[in-house]
This record gives structure tokens, C-alpha cells and sequence, in this order.
């Protein structure tokens, strides 16, 4: 019996292995958009009914409650504009802040500054 050797093919053996690893991955993604097209329904109807469910609470509790697109508008307007007060509220505490502590420190120390 003659000796043998054997050649391995390192181009082939890695274009197989990419070639397998991209075909899991698109096997993943098209299991996944199956799974997305029979789930999503049932929890966008689940959602749509929770939110109606909600606005009937809402209508049992407050009947003379009547919320119109433009007070939404009002509402997000007034929410901005509150947010940006207490922004200013805080930074007008912590320019407070420094000057007590400029003020505190003592005459010697900042002729040493």
C-alpha cells in the first residue's frame, strides 16, 4: 500500500462554512418574520382592545369629560412648558448654590487663590 496524503481545501472548506452560516441566518430571520406575521395581529387587536376598554373606564368615571385633539395639543404644549421651568428652577438653585459657596470661603484662602 502507497502513502497518501490528503489536501485539504482551505478556500472550498471556508466558502462552505460562510455559505452555511448565511444560510442559517436567513432560515433565523424568515422563522422570525413568520412568527411576527401570526403573533402581531393578535396583540395589536389585544392592545386596541385594552386601550378601548380603558376609554370606556374613563367615560363611566368622568361622563362629562369630552377630550378633543387640539386640548391633546394644549396638554403637550403646557407639559413642554412646565418641564422647561423646572429646568431653569434647578439651575437657578444650583447658581444660588455656588454663590453661598463663593461667599463662604474665606478672604485669606482666596488672596492665596
Amino acid at each position: 500500500m502507497k502513502h497518501q496524503e490528503v489536501g485539504v481545501d482551505f478556500w472550498a472548506m471556508g466558502k462552505a462554512m460562510l455559505t452555511y452560516g448565511a444560510l442559517t441566518a436567513l432560515c433565523w430571520v424568515m422563522l422570525r418574520l413568520f412568527n411576527t406575521v401570526f403573533t402581531l395581529p393578535r396583540r395589536l387587536r389585544a392592545q386596541q382592545d385594552q386601550i378601548q376598554n380603558s376609554l370606556k373606564d374613563l367615560q363611566k368615571r368622568f361622563p362629562d369629560l369630552n377630550i378633543t385633539e387640539e386640548d391633546l395639543q394644549n396638554a403637550e404644549k403646557e407639559l413642554d412648558d412646565l418641564i422647561k421651568e423646572n429646568d431653569k428652577d434647578k439651575e437657578d438653585k444650583l447658581n444660588k448654590k455656588e454663590a453661598i459657596e463663593e461667599e463662604a470661603v474665606p478672604e485669606e484662602t482666596k488672596k492665596d487663590l
